[in-house]
């Protein structure tokens, strides 16, 4: 199985065109099973993850979610202005 991260913002440049592909044995259970996955895979995303919305089409997940039954989840970092 590949699970699909699609980056926005900031986090768009820590990944190959805005995209990381995760190649996974087993699927994770929960959302945040699959964000701790992601960060040993690309460690320079680890600290902003806690940060960071995880979408699901129009759906922003909670950590303790179980993962959708996609292969394809978006990450959107804070936004600040005015």
């Amino acid at each position: 199985m590949i699970l699909h991260f699609d980056l926005y913002g900031e986090l768009e440049p820590l990944g190959e065109g805005g995209r990381i592909a995760l190649p996974l044995e087993h699927r994770p259970a929960t959302v945040a099973e699959a964000l701790a996955l992601l960060a040993e895979h690309c460690p320079p995303l680890q600290p902003r993850l806690g940060r960071c919305a995880v979408v699901w089409d129009t759906e922003v997940l909670l950590r303790s979610a179980p993962l959708p039954a996609t292969d394809q989840l978006a990450l959107l970092p804070p936004v600040a202005g005015g």
